[in-house]
């Protein structure tokens, strides 16, 4: 395996491994503490992070490889999912 390949793998595997996380502090967690609505700002900083990475690894790159679509296409999921739960919630502040 070229080790080009490797670390977009591990950053999926880390974003799945973050994204059960998640789902099972929602389903599962406190409901007096939104925990998982503060994990997924935490999780939206890091894919920014992860954003930030791939513009300077792939799409500046002289060879690219497509797995590095997979780490970004979940990272702009995961930052839209969050732009739209403040969308909803500024919509129902002033209602």
């Amino acid at each position: 395996m070229n080790k080009l390949m490797i670390f977009p793998i591990i950053i999926t595997v880390i974003q799945l491994i973050s994204f059960g996380h998640l789902y099972y502090i929602h389903k599962y967690g406190s409901g007096q503490f939104p925990a998982d609505f503060i994990e997924l700002n935490i999780l939206s900083i890091c894919n920014i992070g992860v954003l930030i990475l791939a513009y300077f690894l792939y799409f500046k790159a002289d060879i690219k490889l497509s797995i590095w679509l997979v780490p970004v296409l979940l990272a702009a999921i995961t930052i839209l999912l969050l732009v739209v739960i403040y969308i909803i919630m500024w919509i129902n502040k002033y209602k």
